[in-house]
């Protein structure tokens, strides 16, 4: 007499069953990168609700490196309010500055032919460079509104709004006056975010090899 064996569990669900409707699946299965479009947008969206928790920090940092500065004296005379001056110019800057050397890296990367997780060293570090040099040059008036805005502790140019500012420092300096200090910021992003972006990407190719994730 022959015998009838249940089929597995398994297989069960055959190459012939319809597709799994789960986007959690789906997803997973998904093929290709987001594109530079998207990526920059990821990386702006998360920026701008960074900045809003960090910003006083960063008006404090700026505060107490352009000269003394105290907490009481400072909350007694300005408020809680203007540990968030200069907010405006931030949001700004993080639009253009970190979305690019962020969202930015990835095509450049991919452009270069850095791509791959075993690609050199060096070509992840002049990517991460090059977005970095890219998103300093378009940030750089917005972040010298930011700190010119974070560092007067008097009440009538902050009370102004950013557009009143801009167009006096284009009326004192000219176009030249955004871009005081663009060097530096190129280099600093130069090093900053080819370091970060190379490493970032080389430890996470190392952690997938090894663990899977």
């Amino acid at each position: 007499m022959n015998r009838i064996h249940a089929l597995p569990p398994n297989s069960q669900h055959n190459a012939t069953s319809p597709p799994s409707s789960n986007p959690i699946v789906a997803f997973s299965k998904s093929k290709g990168s987001p594109s530079a479009i998207q990526s920059m947008a990821f990386a702006c969206s998360t920026a701008l609700i960074a900045v809003n928790f960090t910003h006083p920090i960063e008006t404090v940092k700026t505060r107490m490196q352009v000269g003394s500065f105290n907490f009481s004296v400072f909350f007694k005379e300005e408020g809680v309010a203007a540990l968030w001056k200069g907010i405006q110019a931030a949001w700004l800057r993080e639009a253009s500055y970190t979305s690019i050397k962020l969202g930015g890296y990835g095509p450049i990367r991919d452009a270069v032919g850095a791509k791959d997780k075993n690609a050199p060293f060096y070509l992840k570090f002049a990517a991460g460079s090059l977005s970095g040099s890219i998103g300093s040059v378009l940030g750089n008036p917005f972040d010298v509104m930011k700190t010119m805005m974070m560092a007067d502790s008097k009440s009538g140019s902050t009370k102004a709004g950013l557009g009143s500012l801009m167009a006096k420092m284009h009326a004192d300096q000219g176009i030249a006056g955004f871009f005081r200090g663009v060097e530096a910021n190129i280099m600093r992003a130069c090093v900053l975010n080819g370091t970060k972006m190379a490493c970032y990407d080389g430890i996470k190719g190392f952690v997938n090899e090894k663990t899977g994730w």
